[in-house]
């Protein structure tokens, strides 16, 4: 008996130990890749390069950063995820046709292939940034509120740094060329219904509490990753780059 469970104990270590290494690898690739992205924009010969490449590097890297939270973090993790991309797709679609929801606005070819008017990897990183918003909160605090507020507190001031540069790339467009307090409202509303429904559905009644403390760490530092990236570029047109 002591033998199965010291035999546990090292398959539980071993697998901890491998996720922490995967975590490294790929937040060091993160870095680099993002860091020759905002070096590729500010430098106008290799921009139109840089932005055809948009779509797949998101999806490349989102992909690389999720695995490992789907891995550990069971059949709960996979559905709570999946259900966020279908509604946030499905509020953006809502979105673009009536302008009730962000306000008016429409996306341009940047994000790539697109169903009612919306580039699939839209709702893709949505999970990501909600997903790495509540689990840097969720280390601040205990409470399911509080952590959802902060979580959409993070998540609207992540957009509220992309913003400028998404117009300039056109991501999208603002019809009455300007950003609504109404998009910001709706990010925030939408990141802390995410995030309550994640700290409800996954964290709380998941064995195991939900993904491990590593995956969970890398969509953190890959949201925080992409913040600074857009800050780079907005810092680089300021001073002149």
């Amino acid at each position: 008996m002591a033998r199965i469970k010291s035999e546990g104990l090292f398959a539980l270590a071993k697998r901890r130990t491998d996720e922490l290494g995967y975590g490294r690898i790929v937040t060091a690739l993160i870095v680099i890749l993002f860091a020759v992205g905002a070096a590729g924009h500010l430098y106008r010969p290799t921009l139109p390069l840089m932005l055809g490449m948009t779509p797949w590097f998101l999806l490349g890297c989102g992909i690389a950063v999720i695995l490992p939270s789907l891995g550990s973090g069971g059949l709960r993790f996979g559905l709570w995820a999946f259900i966020i991309y279908g509604i946030t797709f499905f509020l953006e679609a809502l979105g673009v046709a009536t302008g009730l929801v962000f306000g008016a606005y429409r996306y341009g070819p940047t994000l790539g292939l697109a169903a009612f008017d919306v580039p699939l990897v839209i709702a893709f990183n949505w999970v990501l940034v909600v997903y790495g918003a509540i689990r840097m909160a969720e280390r601040r605090v205990r409470s399911d509120f509080l952590a959802s507020v902060i979580a959409g507190v993070i998540a609207t001031g992540f957009d509220w740094i992309m913003e400028p540069v998404a117009i300039l790339f056109n991501y999208w467009t603002w019809s009455e060329g300007f950003i609504p307090l109404q998009n910001y409202l709706a990010w925030f509303v939408i990141a802390f219904a995410s995030s309550f429904a994640y700290r409800k559905l996954v964290r709380r009644a998941a064995a195991g509490g939900g993904p491990s403390a590593a995956s969970g760490s890398l969509a953190g530092v890959y949201v925080l990753i992409q913040a600074l990236f857009f800050a780079a570029l907005r810092m680089g047109w300021t001073l002149g780059i």
